[in-house]
């Protein structure tokens, strides 16, 4: 087998994106994927009828916002961004709804009947966007596209100390930073409807509002830039379309894809570090030797260091790396195929609600959601269920047959659950298999709550629990969706844990190996961290200097918001 600049270990979205950068730039580039295919947590696949494609992962996606855009050029490599009028929707049992719409203005209309003062958050937060628009987008780049950094923390507190001076709050934006989200949303906003809005879109976002300074950070965040800056959007064919879109790319800058190679051993020498993989006796190589100047690992932080003799890393590093918390951004999915789309209770009070592919159901009350967070951290289902909700086919309807929708739903988890309300659990991983079919019946429930007439609409339904998200793929340790839990200490410049990271936010402690998983800001479809580490490897190969790639976070989105297809499965009556 030749000799490569770079080997990447794992076909995910985050490495395909270091391979084509790289490839790009004109390193000779190898990709090994354990599985047939590459894209693991980004796939679409036909789980309940012919014709209704599910996206069983990644499904929220943010790939817009990505420099990975304009410089993959990845629209002439097949992705195409669809949208709805509404980034994202709450909806409550009383038939009320809070909205977040792409215009801001939207969001202003549906807030304002709500809380007239919570309104005015959205409105002064504008303001300062006007007055400092480009600043604020050179930060959210810096903050997303580049390694953790004293610098970024000093912005996000000036960008809080004009948002609480135009509110009149007069509250340190430090002490604000070290809060955790329940408490930023108190000082902030006064109604429960929009409370729970924030907290319920920071927390399916891996900023779990229960956590400091996690939680502050994702909460403040969301409710200021999510619509304007951060585009939620789908892709047409569904989100494996992203998969197929940087595998192209890929293979047009000369990368070279191996599938069906699980590796056995990443290859680690005293002096010159990590040289090589040893592929499986199961790989289309069996025990093949494929040597390379830098290797990626776009396993999660645990599954890679496995994979390197335990002698080559240091005793205080490895119970580290063995300790690492994956307990959190688990999730349970329900997903439906449906006959038509869903009709919202709350469609009375604000139609938007039916333009939008994406909310949230249940936790009516911010004291809900604190009771929720405090049983899931403590590993109970609650009895008390609250979900994320999506409607795919709204913003892409290809994605079913004509007329046809599909739905599902997101449930928040502990991996191995202790309890179910007071109903105690065997304490197994293998209890997803005997309790599935009994929670998508009660979220079935749940979602006929808010939608009536749901469960008359459903043709199929499909349960996929974390036991088996992590059977898909055997990185995603205990069915965690973003390369570890995002908790204060494995955050931010703690990410994934002090003492694995020596310099950037890539390169590992032992020499030529660099991580685009697990590492900050964490593994998503807006492809932060593969461009993070395909950045730091190019600075060590000496091949970074390329004109083509200076691409910087929204700037595609905000220039090409206007020929972004809107709507395109909302049934007509909701059109206007």
């Amino acid at each position: 087998m030749n000799d490569f600049d770079v080997i990447v270990v794992g076909g995910g979205i985050n490495g395909l994106t270091a391979a084509a950068y790289l490839g790009k730039a004109g390193a000779k580039v190898c990709v090994i994927e354990a599985r047939a295919e590459c894209g693991a947590h980004c796939n679409t696949e036909e789980v309940t009828l012919a014709g209704f494609l599910h996206n069983l992962h990644a499904t929220w996606m943010i790939t817009a916002l990505s420099p990975a855009m304009e410089d993959l050029e990845l629209e002439k490599f097949g992705l195409e961004i669809l949208m709805t009028d509404y980034a994202y929707g709450k909806t409550f049992k009383d038939g009320k709804c809070a909205l977040m719409g792409i215009n801001p203005q939207d969001t202003i209309q549906n807030w304002m009947k709500l809380s007239p003062k919570d309104a005015e958050f959205i409105i002064k937060v504008g303001e300062i966007l006007i007055e400092r628009w480009e600043e604020i987008l050179d930060w959210v780049h810096t903050f997303l596209f580049t390694p953790p950094s004293h610098a970024q923390v000093e912005k996000h507190i000036t960008f809080l100390k004009d948002i609480a001076e135009k509110l009149g709050i007069n509250i340190s934006p430090r002490e604000i930073v070290s809060m955790n989200g329940f408490q930023a949303l108190d000082i902030f906003f006064e109604s429960d409807y929009i409370k729970t809005t924030i907290a319920s879109l920071s927390w399916i976002g891996a900023f779990p509002p229960i956590h400091r300074r996690v939680g502050s950070s994702g909460c403040i965040g969301v409710a200021a830039l999510t619509g304007p800056i951060f585009p939620v959007h789908q892709v047409k064919g569904g989100s494996h379309s992203l998969t197929h879109s940087l595998v192209r790319c890929c293979k047009a800058h000369g990368v070279t894809i191996i599938q069906n190679s699980p590796v056995e051993e990443i290859l680690v020498d005293g002096e010159k570090g990590a040289y090589g993989v040893k592929l499986s006796k199961d790989a289309v190589f069996p025990g093949e030797k494929i040597y390379a100047k830098k290797i990626i690992s776009n396993l999660t932080l645990t599954h890679t260091f496995e994979l390197i003799d335990e002698s080559k890393i240091p005793a205080e590093l490895s119970a580290k790396i063995k300790d690492f918390c994956y307990d959190e951004q688990v999730i349970f999915g329900v997903h439906y195929a449906l006959k038509e789309a869903p009709v919202w209770s709350s469609a009375e009070f604000d139609a938007g609600i039916q333009r939008c592919f994406m909310g949230y159901l249940g936790g009516e009350t911010i004291d809900e959601m604190k009771k929720f967070a405090v049983e899931l951290v403590s590993g109970v289902i609650p009895d008390e269920l609250m979900a994320n909700w999506f409607v795919p086919t709204l913003a892409d309807p290809s994605q079913a047959p004509d007329g046809c929708h599909t739905a599902f739903l997101w449930l928040d988890v502990p991996p191995i659950p202790v309890k179910w309300g007071k109903r105690k659990l065997e304490y197994n991983f293998g209890i997803w298999d005997k309790i599935k079919w009994e929670l998508a019946e009660k979220l079935t429930d749940l979602f006929e709550e808010y939608a009536p007439g749901f469960k008359k609409n459903i043709l199929d339904i499909f349960p996929y629990s974390p036991l088996d998200v992590w059977r898909n793929n055997r990185s995603a340790i205990k069915g965690n969706w973003c390369g570890g839990a995002m908790l204060p200490d494995q955050f931010f410049s703690n990410r994934p844990l002090p003492g694995i990271i020596v310099k950037g936010a890539s390169r590992t402690f032992l020499k030529n190996l660099y991580l685009s998983n697990s590492i900050h800001p964490f593994g998503a479809t807006w492809l932060a961290s593969g461009y993070i580490s395909a950045c730091e490897v190019a600075e060590d190969l000496g091949i970074r200097d390329r004109d083509w790639w200076k691409a910087k976070a929204v700037r595609w989105y905000v220039q090409n918001l206007g020929r972004i297809k809107k709507n395109l499965g909302v049934p007509d009556k909701w059109k206007t």
